[in-house]
């Protein structure tokens, strides 16, 4: 047998040792096995949460998810499922059969799971893309409508004929309105029709876009464009036009798509040609909403195709009011009802003033209900827009704190149909001192948060579909900025309307928001020296300021910039020694900040998705400093000495969204360790490997995001 070789002998043999060698590992090591399955199995725990944490921010934020996640998600919801079916007690029998099952099991399940947390690693990537809003993602059957305003026939009624008319297949109706006096329920009612067509069956894609007093075309060309997630470069009008018109035809796909616009709340002609909507390109319908029938007639909507929306007669009202304010019981005084019905009267059958006026009084007392009365009969008010003032009116008189009424108040400089940040209402709030009494952030915060719920169950501010966001009903904006001698601000959508404020000899404004859009020059009149609040937003061009605007306005106490692309000049915050707080939002900045360090009063300074790169020492100079966001600022240096001479910091927000690092020294880790004791808010987000300051040990942060509140 010598001829025969090892070469052939070895191979054959450890063909046949190898797998009796497994199976005995099998039995031998389970439990060595059922060990590093379960330690295994809790880092895929700790993973599983946080990819959680990461689809519930970039889900906050709007941002696209990879269709990975869902289907990693529910894989590792399996693999928990099998761990947990296998007998672990299995390995302290004496039964080999058991433990060499248990010992297979815990093996191949082991592999699997170090698979799929390589699968995280590999297959989910996170981005800050947008969604599209407009697309329609999932089959939801159209519901029946609900609402204060459907439990009544008349409303019920229009809601199904108009519903009928949106049909893709009914060629008679391709463009709808519904008209109706301010306050009636026209966005309510299209809110609900929104609703009930978000079926692919039905759409394919909804746009929305709110027109109000804005009838500017490249306005209205990039609220549209937004709204479907595209970019539109060209700066021609008819260009633009004609490049959005494509994008929606492409959408569509010649017609097998179909997309339902919607243009909210108009108050007078908008030339759909010059907008990109004329002709409507096939499988298109456009549903309108405005005051005005006569406007949609000269936009194109035939008569048999408008859908007016009237007041509600005396037992929708009726039925309205009590419905919010409670039912008169038997235990009640017998006067509750009659003097319920007419305030229900004097209301006019108006869905908002009922709605309104009978929030403030439910759960009230009968007098409070006879002084609501008295207030509404005594100056004999005839038209319902004079009444409805007047209800809002109560409604904030009867806002008992002061922090409520000027939150109110600020509130309403946001333009309409805004989605208001409430922590932007915190942060301006907080520059403007409202929260007199208050030491820290938090309680601030916490104050905010109950002045915003009482401006809600009072109906003067309404819920939003945004997280973390409110809105504000027309209606009530405009009873706001008509009383200007108290609120003494001005809310401006479009630049080219300044000249109402430039030749304002007073010069008395104390908060002005201006839209930026088609602005390259900021204006050399723009002198206020009274002014506390200015909010620039929205300019899709370099946006260039004097050096020198600010000098007469040395009151300035709140400074914000949002979607904007400015040069920072050192000399232009020079003069404002008394600002606290300054936002940079979603800003294009051309130059460094370093200069910023000499604003000795900030209290609150944000560069949320802004560009810098660069955090430079002096900041650390900002000895009043409470507030810091560095939120989605990408490949961010930060110099040594910053967070250590933050003294009175008490929240910083660091998150780097698709993995773009920010590059921490061992100083920086050394002065946020240290930081990290003292805080009241602390949020690192780091979302991939290479973007984690490994070198960070904070003892009392469990994972790379973390809100601490009130710690003290």
């Amino acid at each position: 047998m010598d001829f025969v070789s090892p070469v052939i002998i070895d191979p054959v043999v450890k063909s046949f040792i190898d797998p009796i060698k497994k199976r005995l590992c099998f039995l031998v090591s389970s439990t060595k096995y059922v060990k590093d399955m379960n330690k295994e199995m809790d880092q895929l725990k700790l993973t599983e949460q946080e990819v959680k944490d990461k689809k519930k921010t970039a889900d906050s934020n709007n941002h696209v998810v990879s269709h990975h996640v869902s289907a990693w998600l529910e894989d590792v919801e399996k693999m928990k499922d099998k761990t947990e079916n296998i007998p672990m007690g299995a390995i302290k029998w004496f039964n080999v059969a058991k433990r060499y099952k248990v010992g297979k099991q815990s093996y191949a399940t082991l592999g699997q799971i170090k698979a799929l947390i390589e699968r995280d690693k590999s297959d989910i990537k996170w981005t800050n893309e947008q969604k599209s809003l407009a697309k329609v993602l999932s089959n939801v059957a159209p519901g029946s409508p609900d609402g204060t305003q459907f439990i009544f026939g008349s409303r019920d009624l229009i809601f199904k004929e108009a519903l009928k008319s949106l049909e893709p297949n009914n060629e008679t109706h391709n463009m709808i309105a519904l008209c109706g006096m301010a306050g009636v329920g026209k966005t309510t009612m299209m809110e609900q029709l929104k609703k009930a067509v978000k079926d692919p069956k039905m759409f394919d894609w909804v746009v929305k876009v709110v027109i109000g007093e804005n009838t500017d075309p490249i306005s209205l060309q990039q609220a549209i464009a937004q709204y479907i997630g595209k970019d539109l470069t060209e700066t021609n009008k008819d260009a633009r036009a004609d490049r959005l018109r494509e994008k929606l035809v492409d959408m569509s796909e010649d017609g097998k798509k179909k997309i339902l616009v919607i243009m909210d709340d108009i108050w007078k002609e908008v030339d759909l040609k010059d907008v990109g909507l004329s002709p409507l390109p096939k499988g298109f319908k456009l549903l309108l909403t405005s005051r005005f029938e006569y406007v949609c007639t000269q936009m194109g909507v035939k008569r048999g195709s408008i859908f007016n929306l009237r007041v509600l007669n005396d037992a929708e009202a009726r039925t309205l009011f009590f419905g919010i304010a409670g039912p008169i019981s038997e235990g009640d005084d017998p006067q509750l009802q009659k003097i319920g019905e007419n305030i229900v009267k004097k209301c006019g059958g108006l869905p908002i003033a009922i709605t309104t006026i009978a929030k403030s009084l439910s759960g009230n007392i009968k007098e409070a209900w006879q002084k609501a009365l008295w207030r509404l009969e005594k100056d004999d008010l005839k038209d319902l827009e004079s009444i409805t003032y007047r209800i809002f009116e109560m409604s904030y008189e009867n806002l008992k704190e002061d922090d409520d009424k000027a939150i109110f108040l600020l509130s309403a400089l946001f333009p309409y149909d805004f989605d208001i940040r409430t922590e932007d209402l915190l942060r301006y709030g907080w520059g403007l001192n409202f929260f007199k009494d208050v030491k820290t952030l938090p309680i601030a915060r916490r104050h905010m948060k109950i002045c915003v719920n009482n401006h809600i169950r009072a109906n003067l501010l309404t819920e939003s579909d945004q997280m973390g966001c409110v809105k504000m009903h027309d209606l009530v904006r405009a009873f706001v900025l008509s009383n200007f001698s108290k609120v003494k601000q001005a809310s401006i959508v479009n630049h080219d309307n300044m000249s109402a404020l430039t030749k304002d000899t007073n010069k008395s404004y104390e908060r002005i928001l201006l839209k930026c859009t088609g602005m390259l020059e900021f204006p050399t009149d723009f002198i206020y020296p009274k002014l506390s609040l200015l909010i620039l937003m929205d300019g899709n061009n370099l946006l260039n300021i004097r050096e020198d605007i600010y000098e007469r306005m040395k009151k300035l106490q709140v400074i914000s910039y949002e979607n904007l692309s400015i040069t920072l000049l050192p000399g232009t915050f020079e003069h404002l020694t008394k600002l606290r707080t300054l936002s940079l939002h979603s800003c294009s900045l051309i130059n460094d900040i370093s200069f910023l360090g000499s604003l000795s009063n900030l209290e609150i300074l944000s560069f949320a998705n802004c560009n810098i790169s660069w955090l430079p020492s002096t900041i650390g100079k900002l000895k009043k400093l409470k507030l810091l966001d560095l939120t989605g600022c990408v490949d961010l240096c930060i110099d040594d000495g910053v967070f250590q001479n933050l003294r009175s910091l008490e929240e910083l927000y660091m998150r780097a969204y698709n993995g773009s690092p920010i590059r921490f020294t061992d100083a920086n880790c050394d002065e946020l360790e240290t930081l990290s004791q003292r805080l009241f808010a602390l949020e690192l987000e780091f979302f991939e490997n290479k973007a984690q300051p490994t070198n960070v040990s904070f003892k009392n942060l469990q994972r790379f995001r973390i809100s601490v509140s009130e710690r003290r």
